[in-house]
């Protein structure tokens, strides 16, 4: 809806540096744009994907410790085993406002400590030598993790329009089964190894798995962009086709949010986002599918055994769930954002991740049983992640967008407090009670999302109708009101689509010294626009088509 009024519209011309007051314009297309997110996507997301790998792979892998000698090494009991997991999310439900950072100290420094540290503290279990001294680097190694993961969301933000966020979200979250699967693989590679030396083979595997994030902190030094600004992947037209997307996510989606690369915080953003109720809502369903999303990789192998494979065999068979939940997640989020939807994902998902749970629970045939998994697992995976990027995708502010993270990890990694401690021992093997609670909490989840998306609906009509008001009282701008035929469908065709017209034209006020650095870089490769009526003109015409844009673009995401 309407920009915030301390921000400039696009018929204001921006004063160059050099002094003077011309104003020019720079003509870009549709598919310049496609190539720039392209080039964004095959610098930026690779890495960030990498690093969760790692995140993920080092939170996870006591699960294939345990079954690798770990619980006879130091004789733990399954309530002891059950503490060491609970440590790790309670420091890392303690130490989420740590990701407030991310707006303050520049990315690639911020994550390099973060990683660097939690590797560290990961290899350092393999030399442990009692309960106690794992219990403390298990609560360290939340403290590193709840630093770095929370905030990479609101990260991808300051790259990407909210149309985007869906499927660029999936791909750095699908590394969570990603490093499921590969754990099972690669526990599996270590543990028959580690079976031929005289070291522990849980020593091996914890050991081994935390060097590659000491080693990967070297590699985010040099290449994690602090923010598009400052990529050193981006030449001046592609800064200036970011600053385009910017000045359209302010103006027509009503965010605010600067390219500048500036760091800080605005505690009135932050509070006013403590005061939404939406916030508590995508929480409690982030709650919800913890259970099951923090429970089942650790466990799986423990469920597998005692199904009655060996315990190399079930490290094995945890894989192929996890694979196909990877290229599920993947598929899920990239139609999530060519529909423009969330809630109907989250719905579809959640229910088929119940259904298979409450199979679990049921049914007493083996392989049924590990069918069932796939789907559980491809459910749970699927649902966190469209949480995630519905959180950030109805935040508009970069402070606000920042807190709302926070607070839905703060709420909803306290699930995994409640899954870890499902499965004891006494309840295999078929470990009803934890698949039954983990089965009603799905369903809770699809419940809330119908309700979560008819109230945006609403939300949707009433501020579409303010705007179409505000509208009609404009005689510059009367003519440009659209007819909306469904409160709950967003009508406006967004350029951005895939599909279309790949030479649609648009424009960016530029500075005369831009203007030459670019005709010095591209020659006349690039249209440059300096003639005052036409530049008059252009710009009269979209400020017109802003305006029909706030009219027709939904501030809520459904």
């Amino acid at each position: 809806m309407s920009a915030d009024s301390s921000t400039a519209t696009l018929a204001d011309a921006i004063s160059p540096d050099d002094g003077s007051h011309k104003r020019i314009l720079l003509r870009f297309t549709k598919q310049e744009e496609r190539l720039l997110r392209r080039k964004i996507d095959r610098y930026l997301m690779p890495l960030i994907t990498t690093l969760f790998v790692l995140a993920f792979l080092d939170r996870s892998n006591i699960g294939n410790a345990r079954i690798a000698g770990l619980q006879e090494s130091f004789n733990l009991s399954s309530n002891q085993f059950d503490w060491l997991l609970t440590a790790f999310y309670i420091s890392y439900i303690s130490f989420e406002w740590v990701g407030f950072l991310w707006n303050v100290v520049p990315a690639h420094i911020y994550v390099t400590m973060c990683l660097f540290g939690w590797g560290l503290v990961a290899s350092l279990q393999s030399v442990t030598f009692n309960y106690w001294q794992l219990f403390i680097l298990r609560f360290l190694l939340g403290v590193g993790e709840a630093s770095f993961g929370p905030g990479v969301p609101m990260y991808l933000s300051f790259f990407y329009l909210r149309k985007e966020m869906g499927f660029r979200t999936g791909i750095f979250m699908s590394a969570a089964p990603l490093s499921t699967a590969f754990a099972g693989t690669v526990s599996y590679v270590i543990t028959s190894m580690a079976d031929h030396t005289p070291i522990d083979s849980w020593r091996v595997l914890l050991f081994v798995e935390g060097i590659p994030c000491m080693l990967m902190a070297c590699v985010v030094w040099n290449y994690l962009p602090d923010r598009p600004s400052s990529a050193y992947f981006l030449d001046l037209k592609d800064k200036i086709i970011v600053r385009s997307r910017y000045r359209r996510r302010v103006e027509v989606e009503g965010e605010q949010v600067s390219h500048t690369g500036s760091h800080g915080f605005k505690w009135d953003e932050a509070l006013e986002v403590l005061q939404d109720p939406k916030v508590y809502v995508t929480a409690a369903m982030f709650f919800l599918a913890n259970i099951a999303y923090a429970s089942m990789p650790v466990f799986l192998p423990l469920i597998l055994r005692d199904m009655g494979y060996e315990s190399i065999t079930a490290q094995g068979l945890s894989a192929p769930p996890y694979l196909v939940a990877y290229v599920t997640v993947l598929v899920t989020t990239y139609l999530s954002d060519k529909r423009k939807s969330r809630a109907e994902f989250i719905i579809f998902h959640s229910s088929i991740s119940a259904a298979g749970y409450l199979v679990l629970a049921l049914s007493r045939d083996t392989f049924t049983r590990y069918c069932a998994i796939f789907f559980v697992a491809s459910g749970f995976f699927s649902v966190v992640t469209i949480v995630i990027a519905w959180t950030i995708n109805n935040q508009s502010s970069e402070a606000g967008k920042g807190t709302g993270m926070v607070m839905l990890n703060t709420i909803g990694q306290c699930g995994p407090l409640v899954g870890t401690r499902l499965y004891p021992e006494s309840d295999a093997p078929y470990y009803e009670r934890g698949m039954i609670i983990c089965s009603l909490a799905m369903f809770t989840v699809a419940i809330l999302a119908i309700m979560l998306r008819r109230h945006l609906a609403k939300l949707n009509a009433e501020s579409y109708k303010e705007e179409r008001y505000r509208l009609i009282n404009d005689e510059n701008s009367a003519q440009t009101v659209p007819s909306m035929v469904d409160d709950d469908e967003d009508q406006f065709d967004d350029e951005d689509d895939e599909d279309g017209d790949e030479d649609i034209s648009r424009y960016e006020v530029i500075t005369v010294a831009e203007a030459r650095q670019l005709r010095e870089e591209h020659g006349f490769n690039i249209e440059i626009l300096d003639d005052e009526g036409t530049v008059d003109t252009i710009l009269k015409n979209g400020a017109k088509l802003v305006a029909k844009k706030q009219a027709q673009t939904f501030k809520y995401l459904l």
